[in-house]
């Protein structure tokens, strides 16, 4: 793959046409699937551009003037800023720990810039990670915990990569063998509408999630990229946010740490919890709302809330606080809570 970084006013003016659009990628028959794609790096003259080129192509022998002024459809004029060259692949590290040592990011797993799910995946694993090794630090962790990153982050990674950018690969290599305007504008005319769902399934999908995590009360299922987005409070889910009481978002009342959200539930459970979260030093802050429409949106009156965010219970009483609190630390063995 080749990168380009280039100025052109001039084609900022053959773009206008599609006022508020940044990002353009470009299908043709040749590439069987892969993209050429270009997009603004501001909002005046300078651009990037990706795309397949040949194995021996270099800056000196390839004509990317010609190159690129095919993909854009036009003639223009550009200054050429920058030239580089990158190999597009998915590569995840065999593991994520080996005893003291924890890779995230870039470091555990890498793929093709496609829909900039590399970074939100890189973030992501830090901040599982990073509430993970406080905990150990401060001395409240199970022994459990610090395994559940790898256990919780790796299958995301792999999810992202087979069924979202692979999967768009292999779909547009599909479609450009099966439709083709010189052959059939009208089917083809049709398909290429059609194509507009594919993109709002694919921001309605992707929802990556911890189920069946050891750490989280769902023991159905695995950690992966794809899920539906709901206001239902689940666990192994991030936290939909809801306007609170008080009229605050409820991610400005969620605490540094675990967090539990009570509606409407008698003091008794919540001080269940307060006592069970101070015998194990574990740091919970608790935030008491009236019953309502937050309660109702997350069809439950009871929420503990990781430090990332992501429920790891949720119902509408609790018999047995400290059992949950232990098992959301890694500490309990799930069979055992029931």
């Amino acid at each position: 793959m080749v990168l380009l970084v280039f100025k052109s006013s001039q084609l900022h003016e053959l773009l206008g046409r599609f006022p508020g659009k940044s990002f353009f990628n470009v299908l043709t028959p040749e590439l069987d699937g892969y993209w050429q794609f270009f997009g603004r790096v501001d909002l005046g003259s300078r651009w990037f551009f990706h795309a397949p080129v040949p194995a021996d192509a270099t800056a000196e022998t390839f004509d990317f003037k010609t190159y690129l002024q095919g993909a854009v459809g036009a003639n223009f004029d550009f200054d050429l800023e920058y030239t580089g060259f990158w190999d597009l692949r998915v590569a995840i590290a065999d593991r994520y720990r080996k005893g003291r040592i924890f890779i995230a990011g870039d470091a555990a797993h890498s793929h093709p810039p496609y829909g900039g799910y590399g970074i939100n995946t890189g973030l992501e694993d830090a901040v599982n990670l990073g509430w993970k090794l406080a905990a150990v630090h401060h001395g409240w962790a199970g022994p459990r915990l610090l395994d559940s990153y790898e256990e919780e982050r790796r299958p995301v990674f792999e999810s992202t990569a087979r069924d979202f950018i692979e999967k768009a690969i292999s779909e547009d290599r599909d479609f450009l063998r099966t439709h083709r305007p010189d052959r059939d504008r009208a089917s083809f005319e049709t398909a290429w509408a059609e194509r507009r769902a594919h993109a709002k399934w694919e921001v309605d999908a992707f929802e990556p999630n911890y189920e069946g995590s050891s750490i989280t009360w769902s023991p159905r299922g695995r950690s992966s990229a794809l899920g539906r987005h709901s206001t239902v409070a689940r666990a192994g889910h991030h936290l939909a946010p809801q306007v609170m009481s008080d009229g605050r978002n409820v991610f400005d009342a969620l605490g540094r740490d675990f967090t539990l959200v009570a509606f409407g539930v008698p003091r008794s459970v919540v001080a269940g919890f307060r006592q069970a979260a101070h015998a194990r030093r574990i740091p919970l802050t608790i935030v008491e709302e009236p019953s309502g429409g937050a309660a109702q949106a997350y069809s439950a009156n009871l929420i503990l809330v990781r430090p990332d965010q992501f429920v790891a219970w949720s119902g509408d009483t609790a018999d047995n606080p400290d059992a949950i609190l232990s098992w959301a630390i890694g500490d309990a063995v799930p069979e055992l809570v029931g």
